[in-house]
Formats: C-alpha cells, sequence, structure tokens
C-alpha cells in the first residue's frame, strides 16, 4: 500500500501539479470561455475530453439518452431534458485489488442575468492576481480542473494504486442533475465519490432536498377600467408568494440536522421566476410563478410536494375565484431528497487529513445550503463528500474563481484519491 502521507509522495504528487498547472491554468479559462448552459454542454466536453486523452486516461464522451432515463423514478424533467448531449467520464487504471473513487463534477453553468450587471466579460476568463472571472469558473469550473488536474498529476507520477480513478464530467446538474443519474446507471461502480464543488474549501457533508415548481394562476376576464369586475393573475400570483413564504419559517422550525448547527434558517424557498400578462391595458388573465424550496435531509421528495400542494389549496380555498379556476402545480426540475455522510466517515476523516497537511491549518467540515449531486451515490451506498475551491460570485455577476486555491483543491484530491485507492 502506499504510503500517501509520506513526504517524499505528497512532494512529487506536488511537482506534477506544478508542472501541469499552466495547461491547467489555460484550461479552465477556455472551458470558462465555452458558454455551457444547460442543453449546450458539449463544446465544453469535448475541451475537456482533449485534456483528459492528453493525460492517458481510457476516455470516453458519451451520449446521456434522457428519453430513456425519463422512467427512472429519480429523473427530472426540464426544459432541456429530452436532448441528447454527452457526459465524460475519463479513468486512470489501478493495478487492480483497491478500492475506486469517482471525481465527479458538472460542467453547465446558470443564465447571466442581466448583462449590464456585469463590470467583466463573463466568457473571457480573465485573471486579475488570484481570480480568474466568468460565469461558471467558480460554480464549478474550477472544482473539475482542479479534478482533472489531480488525476493527471497521479497518472504523470507514476505512483502505483490499485484501485481505478475516474473522471466525471456531467450536463444539467443546475437544474435536475439527471447527468449523474445517468452515468451512475451506466457505471462505472464506485466505492466512493469526490465532488469538487463550491465548498470555499471546507469539507462539506450534508445538503438538504430541493424542489422546483410552478403554479399557474388564472384570472378573470373583464374591462380594466370596470373596477372589480374582473381578477387580476398578476396581483393573484402577488399574494401566492407572501403566503407561501410561511412555508420555510415552519420546516426551519422543526428541522434539526446536527450539520446544521447554530444555522438558524437553513430552509428557504425562492420565487425565481414569473410570467404574466400580454398587455398593459388589459387583465392579465395568466401568471406563472416558478418556485425553488429547500425542505428537510430526511423528507421524501412526496413529502415535499405534500406542503406545497397543501400551502396552495390553503391559499385557493380564502379566494372564491379560485375555487372555479384552481391553480395548477407542475413539477419541474429538481426533485432532489437530502443527503448526509457522517462526519467520521473514513472517506471524510481522510480528506480532512490533507487538507489539513496541504493547507497547515485546521480543516472545517460543514454543510451545503442547496442541493448537488451526492446523493445519487448515495442512493448506492457509496460514501460522497463534497470539496471544491473559494471564490465569490457565485450565480450573480462577476463570478469568479481563486486560482491558489484551485490548486489548493487539486493537491488535496491527488493525495485523498491516491490513498484511498491504494
Amino acid at each position: 500500500m502506499v504510503d500517501i502521507d509520506s513526504a517524499a509522495h505528497g512532494a512529487h504528487l506536488d511537482r506534477q501539479i506544478d508542472l501541469l498547472w499552466p495547461d491547467y491554468v489555460d484550461l479552465l479559462r477556455a472551458v470558462t470561455a465555452v458558454p455551457s448552459f444547460a442543453g449546450d454542454e458539449a463544446p465544453a466536453q469535448e475541451l475537456l475530453a482533449v485534456q483528459a486523452r492528453t493525460a492517458d486516461l481510457e476516455t470516453d464522451l458519451w451520449q446521456v439518452d434522457l428519453g430513456g432515463l425519463a422512467a427512472h423514478e429519480d429523473f427530472a424533467s426540464a426544459d432541456t431534458s429530452l436532448q441528447a448531449r454527452p457526459n465524460l467520464t475519463a479513468i486512470l487504471r489501478g493495478r487492480g485489488g483497491g478500492r475506486s473513487i469517482a471525481i465527479s463534477g458538472h460542467i453547465d453553468v446558470v443564465p447571466l442575468g442581466p448583462a449590464r450587471l456585469w463590470t467583466e466579460d463573463p466568457w473571457q476568463g480573465r485573471v486579475e492576481g488570484d481570480r480568474l472571472y466568468g460565469r461558471g469558473t467558480l460554480d464549478m469550473k474550477g472544482g473539475l480542473v482542479a479534478g482533472l488536474l489531480a488525476t493527471h498529476a497521479i497518472a504523470a507520477s507514476g505512483l502505483p494504486h490499485r484501485g481505478d480513478i475516474v473522471f466525471e464530467s456531467v450536463i444539467e446538474e443546475e437544474s435536475t442533475g439527471n447527468g449523474t443519474l445517468a452515468a451512475r446507471q451506466r457505471g462505472p461502480l464506485v466505492d466512493a465519490a469526490l465532488i469538487p464543488e463550491v465548498s470555499g474549501e471546507d469539507v462539506q457533508i450534508a445538503n438538504p432536498g430541493v424542489i422546483w415548481f410552478e403554479v399557474t394562476l388564472t384570472g378573470k376576464p373583464a374591462y380594466v377600467g370596470l373596477a372589480g369586475a374582473s381578477v387580476n393573475a398578476i396581483d393573484l400570483a402577488v399574494d401566492l408568494i407572501a403566503h407561501l413564504r410561511s412555508i420555510p419559517p415552519r420546516l426551519n422550525q422543526q428541522f434539526n440536522h446536527p450539520a446544521y448547527d447554530g444555522v438558524t434558517q437553513p430552509l428557504t424557498l425562492n420565487a425565481g421566476t414569473i410570467r404574466g400578462g400580454d398587455w398593459q391595458s388589459n387583465v392579465p388573465l395568466e401568471c406563472v410563478i416558478g418556485f425553488r424550496l429547500a425542505f428537510p435531509l430526511e423528507w421524501s421528495v412526496a413529502q415535499a410536494r405534500d406542503t406545497v400542494i397543501a400551502a396552495v389549496a390553503e391559499f385557493a380555498a380564502a379566494r372564491p375565484w379560485l375555487a372555479e379556476c384552481p391553480p395548477e402545480i407542475r413539477w419541474n426540475g429538481f426533485q432532489a431528497h437530502g443527503y448526509a455522510i457522517a462526519p467520521d466517515a473514513p472517506l471524510v476523516s481522510m480528506l480532512r487529513s490533507h487538507v489539513e497537511h496541504v493547507s497547515g491549518a485546521p480543516s472545517r467540515v460543514s454543510a451545503m445550503f442547496g442541493t448537488a449531486d451526492a446523493r445519487y451515490f448515495g442512493d448506492q451506498g457509496i460514501p460522497a463528500v463534497y470539496y471544491g475551491p473559494s471564490g465569490g460570485g457565485m450565480h450573480a455577476p462577476d463570478e469568479w474563481v481563486s486560482l491558489d486555491s484551485v490548486k489548493r483543491v487539486a493537491r488535496v484530491i491527488a493525495r485523498t484519491a491516491l490513498e484511498w485507492t491504494a
């Protein structure tokens, strides 16, 4: 077994990372320059595949059959979910007989928001000091590049390991998780997973459940000048948003998970989209609001849905018009239960020891407030943990990732993957 704690092995990995680092900064800038929104991930995946082949990994860029996956109980439907796009699987083979590990992350990015709020070009990948700016640099192309760099460094080091190291870059994590679901169905089966998601170099061991849903409200037609004769669907939407905001306080009051000790409001509701009306002098007869709700880790998706259904029904019951035209709920996007791993699990302890060795400081353990893809590994009994770089502007203008942090994360991932597979 490789003694990865030895100074010699760690130093050897560090030298390889230092040698490869300029190429990987270029790679991060190159993938940042590709707007890999859900539905258009292929060009960025192809860039990563080229680099994986350069690292002499067994590289497979394979089309995700989302149509065939639709019958799976964990499949979630989004607008892009029936478009075939590629996942990337790249394997560094071990000598056999050891535990395997996946280094798994997503290539898709969230929308920009209003372009006028960006002071940086979101696709240029400009470097200023330690910061590399651009959409997706922090969430999570910086972590993906760190994971591929770590795998490449192990391959280049020649250090022996028995288990396989599987690098994965998946599609559609930001809205459904279907890319990782497809990867788990196709394989390869692994013994652990390290997900280099945005964590600020914390070791993150839990995330809540998250569902997306849309509510369609119908108004009552009448001329806009006839006060009281109409029902305005946008007005209904405003009132519904206020009503549904009562859900998170109730959930937080009963939420008691040790990973979230000291956090007062871990569960939130967001009204993220709204569509309604067709002319300023017409009474809007339809309004559609898109919501995102976080719910307790131990809940099923069905429990979260029932909570939403009950709250919408309560809202409708107080409004006579909605008895005639009840609100319609559509479950779109995330239908994701929560996930947690024990803070003293072997994978967590191993990762923390390498964080402390590389950083020279105590490791931090925390919980995530969004959802990510560890649940798919957990559903197969595979331990998974989040650990990725720091930066700023996640899901916001002028997103950036710390290059020093990306490099540190690569050092930690390389040591952890090599020890796990030794």
